[in-house]
């Protein structure tokens, strides 16, 4: 989290514009630590950001914010198998199905909001020749001897009623915590393992306000035999409940991690084109202000799209896009300039620069460490759109700060270029009209135009093919001296690339499984919010870095550092030993409504900020020694590149899961759950960081002794 990749290194301005700085703190110019502060916060709202968003967009309609109406439905639980050759075609499109349904049982349900429930209510209802077993629980009361009550799911005295829900607008405590989760068991007496499909039916047209399993109104699970089940193990059990905290979007995983994916990855494209507006008309000062104001708007925008009605129509939608796009152009602006400045402060010879740059990524890593435990909490616990407006509120107090203290212990700092008069002020109306558009664009299905076409298999080949035949091209027209290391650059890139695919799973399928299956109760205590789990990278980071730099020193004096792709090569296994830990919390989770220990996804992620800290830091400053001194900026820009490609991709990617837990997408093991999907990057991930660590002398050799 804390340096993927850290903020651009200086490129025109890279002398001190002033290195004479009144007022040092702590040997090092108070700038330093005011444009810690500043960018501290400008982390604590994009990883806020980052942090709720597949939540937010997974959750359902909040059930206090449903309008008027009585809404009719139904929980369906089909029991499908694979399909058999001789199953019939589909007669649409002639192809053979890949399921079959075999029978399904249903409960009836209603939702009355402001108005009576009907005097007749369906029945239960069974349709084909399925074996599987549903039972509906209801919660019980119980008190033991010393006087403490507990609560025990236990089948229901009425199994066949109608599933009623009835309350008030606007009015959550109108909900009776009877109406709010509902519980079913499912065996299976026959003698294989059977899947069921779980979905909330409500009718055309109608938000979803239920989740199942903690997915938006659908879910699967494989339940084994009974004679299978261990003795003392439970039944495989569903949960399904209404949301009361505050409404989302119900976008299905799939959607909302690929929105996640987009929005990361823009979020590292565009400081390319931000830098370079930056170093030629506006200078990094005014880059960051600009930057700063447009991202504080756009938190804003988010906070606004839950007010009211906004909070679940269209309307509001477009709005969060709006917000999105203001958010990603701003960081655009912002990410690329205050390390910029940083180096300003300091001759290129300053033995202090190195010290410097350490104690301001800590800025970075403070601020990612904060938003879990404030926007994160917030937005989880009282209602999304509080956390949006904290991250806001974070954002503008950097700035505010900034724009005080400027001028009297960073003058001269972040000017524009010699010789330029370009307004600044054209890229804020600027900003918010391209985030306008993207939000118009977005309404009328333009957005998911682009992205189904990018998505295309054969554009994404022809994109990978035409990219790496431009490597090669480029690398054989170097000097001789030069083609080496500049092909080094390049597989170094992909190798990067593929490492941040993995670890960047953290804010998308390992958080929805922190969510949903994983046991967050700490010692009975109380339960540990999810989004506090998105604070664990970047305390390891604070805890553990400057361990890494003693130990990098004290390799250094003796001459055991290891070269480059040794360092990429661990940290790519470190990440695959982590996915080792998810892979365990799938399997312990299973397809049914067991749960994992939260220390699992604890381990995952000390695990992966080891491997980040092999592989993170050095990555930027390798390109900067062995790229040609013309070409540093395109291969620095190449690199980053990568990481746009690597977020993008890692949402596509995990939008798999459900398909490979469902055995849609077949893997060439078979754990079950969703350890399939995890051990997809144990596999990866170890197996090329084997291949690097075993190629590393011819690596090495590549080089050029740059790395």
């Amino acid at each position: 989290m804390s340096t993927n990749p850290p903020p651009m290194p200086p490129t025109v301005h890279d002398a001190p514009i002033n290195p004479t700085l009144p007022n040092t703190f702590l040997g090092h110019p108070r700038g330093l630590f005011l444009l810690f502060f500043v960018e501290m916060w400008e982390r604590f709202s994009y990883y806020g950001m980052r942090t709720l968003l597949v939540l937010y967009l997974t959750s359902v309609l909040g059930i206090h914010q449903v309008q008027q109406g009585l809404y009719q439905g139904e929980f369906r639980f089909t029991h499908t198998r694979a399909a058999a050759p001789s199953d019939t075609a589909d007669p649409a499109d002639g192809a053979t199905p890949k399921r079959q349904t075999v029978g399904s049982v249903a409960w009836p349900t209603y939702v009355a909001i402001d108005t009576a429930l009907p005097d007749a209510l369906g029945a239960f209802g069974r349709t084909g020749e399925s074996p599987i077993q549903v039972t509906r629980l209801v919660p019980r009361d119980t008190t033991s001897a010393d006087g403490q009550t507990t609560t025990q799911w236990t089948p229901a005295s009425d199994p066949l009623a109608a599933i009623t829900v009835a309350g008030e607008h606007g009015n959550r405590d109108s909900f009776t915590p009877d109406e709010r989760e509902f519980r079913f068991q499912i065996t299976n007496p026959s003698d294989q393992p059977v899947t069921v499909d779980i979905e909330a039916v409500q009718g055309e047209g109608v938000t979803p306000m239920f989740a199942v399993n903690g997915s938006a109104s659908r879910s699967a699970v494989e339940v084994k035999p009974d004679a299978e089940r261990a003795e003392g193990e439970a039944p495989t059990t569903v949960v399904i409940r209404v949301n009361s905290h505050d409404s989302g979007r119900s976008w299905a995983d799939a959607g909302a991690t690929n929105l996640a994916g987009w929005y990361t990855g823009l979020a590292y494209l565009l400081p390319i084109i931000g830098g370079l507006i930056a170093d030629r008309f506006i200078g990094t000062h005014r880059s960051m202000v600009t930057g700063g104001i447009i991202i504080a708007l756009g938190h804003i925008a988010l906070a606004l799209s839950g007010m009211g009605d906004l909070a679940y129509n269209d309307l509001g939608m477009v709005g969060f896009v709006f917000g999105l796009a203001l958010i990603i152009i701003g960081t655009g602006h912002f990410k690329p300039t205050v390390s910029v400045m940083v180096g300003q402060m300091y001759a290129p010879d300053d033995p202090r620069r190195d010290g410097a740059f350490s104690i301001f990524y800590m800025g970075i890593n403070v601020g990612a460490f904060l938003q879990g435990i404030i926007v994160g909490v917030l937005g989880e616990t009282v209602g999304w759109h509080y956390g949006f407006g904290a991250a806001a509120v974070g954002m503008i107090m950097g700035l505010a700060a900034y724009m005080a203290l400027r001028s009297k212990i960073m003058p001269g700092i972040g000017e524009p270029p010699e010789g330029s008069t370009f307004p600044a002020w054209v890229f804020l109306p600027g900003g918010i009209a391209l985030a306008a558009i993207a939000a118009a664009a977005y309404q009328f299905n333009v957005l998911n135009a682009i992205d189904w076409f990018i998505s295309l298999q054969p554009v994404t080949w022809a994109i990978g093919i035409a990219a790496v035949a431009w490597m090669v091209w480029f690398s054989i027209t170097q000097p001789r001296e030069d083609r080496g290391p500049v092909a080094s650059i390049f597989l170094f890139t992909l190798f990067n690339a593929l490492f941040w695919l993995g670890f960047e799973q953290a804010s998308t399928s390992i958080n929805l499984f922190t969510d949903r299956d994983t046991d967050r109760s700490f010692f009975g205590l109380f339960e540990v919010p999810t989004t506090v789990f998105q604070s664990i990278n970047p305390f390891f980071i604070v805890t553990l870095a400057p361990l890494f730099g003693l130990m990098w020193l004290w390799l250094g004096k003796r001459k055991m550092n290891p070269s480059q792709p040794v360092k990429i090569g661990l940290g790519l296994v470190l990440l695959g030993f982590g996915y080792l830990f998810m892979t365990w919390a799938g399997l312990a989770a299973g397809d049914g409504g067991a749960k994992a220990t939260m220390w699992l996804v604890v381990a995952t992620y000390f695990w992966h900020t080891v491997g980040e800290l092999f592989l993170s830091p050095t990555g930027l400053s390798y390109v900067t020694k062995a790229a040609p001194k013309k070409y540093v900026s395109l291969l620095m820009g190449v690199f980053f590149l990568s990481s746009f490609v690597a977020n993008l991709m890692g949402g596509k990617v995990a939008g798999l899961v459900n398909k490979v837990q469902s055995g849609e997408i077949e893997t060439p093991w078979d754990f079950g759950g969703k350890a399939d999907f995890f051990f997809a990057f144990v596999a990866a991930s170890i197996g090329v960081g084997l291949l690097v660590l075993i190629f590393s002398p011819l690596l090495k050799k590549l080089t050029g002794g740059r790395g």
